[in-house]
């Protein structure tokens, strides 16, 4: 097809009942002859189907479709051994200079995205040590090596556990778009002089045989939505995880642009973003095992509002089953921490646990409680959407865009701006069974849109008197 014309990319989602829709942000032109060649981000998604159309006369002519499988990055931390060059571990002694390394392409067989990343030289690094779940103070900086490396010589500790991470920090060059991305947090045991070695890392927990399970892709046609039925649109905000973007990058469309998400760690958690979502991995290892423990947080910052909408879609992953789960919890909280009342001030959109199929919903406010319990579907294989519309005198709440309870009252309502908090809920003694939450998205909706609901089922009431546990 011959001559200058504009070009559009297009995407597909690759499940059944999607369309082909046009690709935010691109625009080109063929060369005279036909011809095109441009350079743009990769999805973060992987199994997503690519074409480029273009109008000839009066009709669409398009390519033949390519499927992307994007990477994802990720970068793994030790102690290294006495030749820093080699990749042996070492340990570390108190008041004696260790080495920390760090690689940036590692080809994790339990995350197999990760394997042939390409190394970006020259890409900065910091090494930062944890001072709590939300805290951690740099420690040094350095740059990845040709071979996908990283060194940290020279770092001190007195003898304990110490807990460290590295940073890969954002690249934004040509059209490479690629947001910064952290370790898990790592245990290093640092033991006194003349002390036995031992192998760094995670210490004291207990050893498990672990019962894997595949992990089953989510298939099928994506739910139906609260936002969709009752005409929510547009939104304030859509995190949707398209491209390479950081917890700390903006939102991808909405007219509130000011939020970022912070995350929290107080074990052996992390949060990222994964295969085009939000997500939160109790451990280092997809296979389970021991090092399960604490509680992981990812937090929006800087997005919240008294009243409105939030919705997000949920799913779970688990390699093990013999332990006890973590309370998995969608939540809107006081963005101020000073309006928390010790955790009596939520709103609950679902708590859930990777092996139940019974979800809790409901409000806390200074002396009560409203709360109900819904059997759902085992959300390791399935991805419900769930949703909240918060008004001044009544709170709905929504799943796969049906309601199924409401308070018809503003008196669990705070008047406080909230905001939306996913959480892995441990503690630091108990072994739990691995797990990983994902949202593919997350959104913010004014309450002056569309129709506002009141389900016909009421939550009942009950005296709260202790603190959110």
């Amino acid at each position: 097809m011959s001559g200058v014309r504009t070009i559009t990319m297009q995407q597909h989602m690759n499940r059944p009942g999607d369309q082909w829709f046009a690709v935010r942000g691109f625009t080109g032109t063929t060369a005279a002859d036909g011809s095109f060649s441009f350079a743009f981000p990769a999805p973060a998604a992987r199994g997503i189907r690519f074409r480029v159309v273009a109008r000839k006369a009066k009709r669409l002519v398009a390519t033949a479709p390519v499927v992307f499988n994007a990477k994802s990055q990720d970068l793994t931390l030790w102690v290294a051994g006495p030749d820093p060059s080699g990749r042996a571990h070492g340990s570390a002694v108190a008041g004696e200079p260790f080495t920390i390394a760090v690689d940036t392409t590692p080809d994790l067989f339990r995350r197999p995205e990760t394997i042939g990343l390409p190394v970006f030289a020259g890409r900065p690094l910091t090494l930062q040590r944890r001072i709590s779940g939300d805290s951690w103070e740099t420690l040094a900086t350095s740059t990845v090596q040709a071979d996908g490396m990283g060194w940290f010589p020279g770092i001190t500790a007195s003898a304990g556990t110490v807990v460290y991470r590295v940073r890969q920090e954002e690249i934004v060059s040509g059209a490479n778009r690629i947001g910064w991305m952290q370790t898990f947090p790592t245990y290093v045991t640092v033991r006194e002089p003349g002390a036995p070695t031992t192998v760094a890392g995670l210490l004291g927990r207990p050893h498990r045989p672990v019962a894997a399970r595949p992990d089953a892709r989510v298939s099928g046609a994506a739910s139906a939505t609260a936002s969709s039925r009752f005409g929510w649109y547009p939104s304030l905000w859509d995190y949707s995880w398209e491209a390479g973007q950081s917890l700390t990058s903006p939102p991808d469309v909405g007219s509130v642009r000011t939020g970022t998400w912070s995350d929290y760690a107080d074990g052996g958690g992390r949060v990222s973003r994964q295969n085009g979502g939000l997500y939160l991995d109790s451990q280092r290892n997809n296979g389970g095992g021991a090092g399960d423990f604490g509680t992981t947080r990812a937090t929006l910052v800087g997005a919240a509002r008294p009243y409105g909408r939030w919705e997000t879609r949920l799913r779970l992953r688990s390699a093990e089953a013999n332990a006890t789960d973590f309370r998995v919890r969608v939540e809107l909280v006081p963005e101020n921490p000073a309006d928390n009342a010790c955790g009596r001030r939520t709103i609950t959109l679902a708590e859930v646990a990777a092996h139940s199929g019974t979800m809790r919903y409901g409000a806390r406010m200074d002396t009560t409680e409203w709360s109900a319990t819904r059997q759902v579907p085992s959300l390791i294989h399935s991805s419900p959407a769930l949703a909240v519309e918060v008004a001044p005198d009544h709170i709905t709440w929504f799943f796969d865009g049906v309601a199924i309870g409401s308070v018809k009252s503003g008196d669990a309502v705070s008047d406080v701006p909230m905001t939306l908090r996913f959480s892995l809920v441990g503690d630091q003694v108990t072994e739990r069974n691995q797990t990983g939450i994902v949202s593919d998205w997350q959104r913010g909706f004014p309450l002056t849109s569309g129709k506002q609901v009141v389900a016909k089922t009421r939550l009942a009431a009950a005296p709260l008197t202790a603190c959110e546990s």
